[in-house]
Parts: C-alpha cells; sequence; structure tokens
C-alpha cells in the first residue's frame, strides 16, 4: 500500500509540473501580444491562414472562426466585455473584471434567479470609465475602446488581431449578403462579400445572471467600444449608467441585424479582424 501511495504521489508531482509548464508556455504566448515588431508573435502566426477577405471598401480581414474555438462546433465560448479568458457561465457583475464593491445578491422568490444583477449589484468600475461618481476613488481615465491587453481577439489570435468596432461591424452588415443557415449542425449567419468570399457567424446565443439563451436562433459579438446609451429596465426606467454598458452587433434567422448596447458583464462571443498587410 505505501508503494502505492508513493507512486501516485510521484505521479501527481509529474502531472503538476507538465500542467505548470503548459500555462508557462501559454502565458509567454499571451505577453508576446503587442511586442515590438522584431518580436516573433507566435498565436499570430499560428493563425495566418486563418483570415477572409470579403472584399470590403476597408480592406478589413475577418477570421473564420469565433475566438476560442477552432471549428464551427466549437461556438458556445463567451466573453465578458474585457475579458481575456471564455467560460462557460457565471456572467453576472459579481464576477465581472471591472468592477469592486459591495455586490448584494439579489434574494429570490418563485420567479426570479438569484444570481440577478440588480441597479444595485455593479459597485464601482477600476477601469474604462467615463465618470468619476462610477469610477473607484473617482476613477475616470475616459477609456472607451479596448486597449490590446483587455481584448480577447488580441489574445487569442496574437498581435494585429483585435474586436470589430462598431463602424467595422456596420461594414459588414452593409457590404455583404447575409443568409441564415446551418453549418456542421450550428445554426447561424453566413456574410458573403463582393467577391464571393464568406464567412460564418454561429448563432452563439448568450450567457447573463446563470442563464444561457439563444443558441441557435440568435447571434450576439461584441464591438470594442463602451456603449451610448444607459441600460433601461422593462418600464423604461435607467438602471445603470452608459459606462456601465458595451456595444455589440446581433443577428436573427429573418436577416434582422442591429448593434445595440448590453451591460459589460454579459457573456457573448467575439470574432477577431486585423487590418490588411500593407
Amino acid at each position: 500500500m505505501k508503494k502505492f501511495l508513493s507512486f501516485l504521489w510521484k505521479l501527481l508531482l509529474i502531472l503538476g509540473g507538465i500542467i505548470i509548464l503548459a500555462l508557462g508556455g501559454i502565458e509567454m504566448l499571451k505577453q508576446k501580444v503587442g511586442e515590438g515588431d522584431e518580436a516573433v508573435d507566435s498565436i499570430a502566426e499560428m493563425h495566418k491562414n486563418d483570415w477572409v477577405d470579403l472584399g470590403l471598401p476597408s480592406g478589413l480581414l475577418w477570421a473564420n472562426e469565433n475566438v476560442g474555438g477552432t471549428t464551427t462546433e466549437d461556438s458556445v465560448y463567451l466573453f465578458a466585455w474585457g475579458d481575456i479568458s471564455c467560460r462557460a457561465g457565471a456572467f453576472r457583475w459579481t464576477t465581472y473584471r471591472f468592477t469592486e464593491g459591495d455586490h448584494e445578491r439579489y434574494m429570490p422568490n418563485s420567479l426570479t434567479s438569484q444570481y440577478a444583477s440588480e441597479p444595485w449589484d455593479y459597485g464601482v468600475l477600476t477601469k474604462y470609465c467615463t465618470k468619476p461618481e462610477c469610477g473607484k476613488n473617482g476613477l475616470a481615465d475616459n477609456l472607451t475602446t479596448l486597449q490590446p491587453e483587455d481584448d480577447a481577439a488580441t489574445v487569442g489570435w496574437g498581435k494585429g488581431a483585435r474586436i470589430p468596432t462598431v463602424a467595422e461591424w456596420q461594414e459588414l452588415k452593409d457590404h455583404t449578403t447575409a443568409k441564415w443557415t446551418t453549418r456542421d449542425g450550428v445554426a447561424g449567419m453566413l456574410f458573403t462579400g463582393s467577391n464571393g468570399n464568406s464567412i460564418f457567424l454561429p448563432a452563439s446565443g448568450w450567457s447573463n445572471d446563470g442563464w444561457y439563451d439563444g443558441f441557435g436562433e440568435e447571434g450576439r459579438y461584441w464591438a470594442s467600444q463602451l456603449g451610448n446609451a444607459p441600460i433601461y429596465n422593462s418600464e423604461l426606467e435607467v438602471i445603470m449608467d452608459t459606462t456601465y454598458s458595451a456595444m455589440f452587433f446581433t443577428f436573427v434567422p429573418d436577416h434582422f441585424s442591429a448593434i445595440s448596447n448590453l451591460p459589460r458583464y454579459y457573456g457573448l462571443a467575439v470574432r477577431a479582424v486585423r487590418s490588411p498587410e500593407k
């Protein structure tokens, strides 16, 4: 028995070492993002053939898969706005990366979620804040666009990759034809450019307050900018300031698509873009 326990202990140590080395390698790759032109960006190199030219006026290139996945089936990889790692759930203000302070848990009744994020749940902002009254210790950094270290597309796909701006989502909408279809068993929208090339955006749905909804029925993808309007409740009352929201692109089967605002803690999909090489 002692020999078996000794063997088990050694095996655990070896496995632990392997995990630490793997995590260290991932961290080294992440640290390369944003370095000078002389640095070899291994992540970007890995994705060098994963870009699609849709013939857009800007020449912008779009990634052929969502950040976090390698195939269409890997479509349920969701991020809060400003998060650089995807997760399966727990999207609420109490877990959001850039808020801090007292978080009240909403006491549920039979019709509400115990994880519902009420107006008093969001605390104070620690980054991307445009109003001192919403920031920690009066912070107002006036950052309105994700910086590379907070951009899941940059961290996940390497230097040059980034989450699209609102204008770039609008360009995709205005200069492609959209068709609701299914690929590899996943529903979503196929966007085809004037040159015949296309990208498929899975209808990955969204997650918030412990719920996951909309898979196969609606696509929601983050833009890189803070919101441009407050968040309202069902009675059209303002429940949180504009600086707590971010912009996103959404589409549904009838070809309707729009750009709007959501609370920043929501879990949405991310698709990368990059400018063409000069």
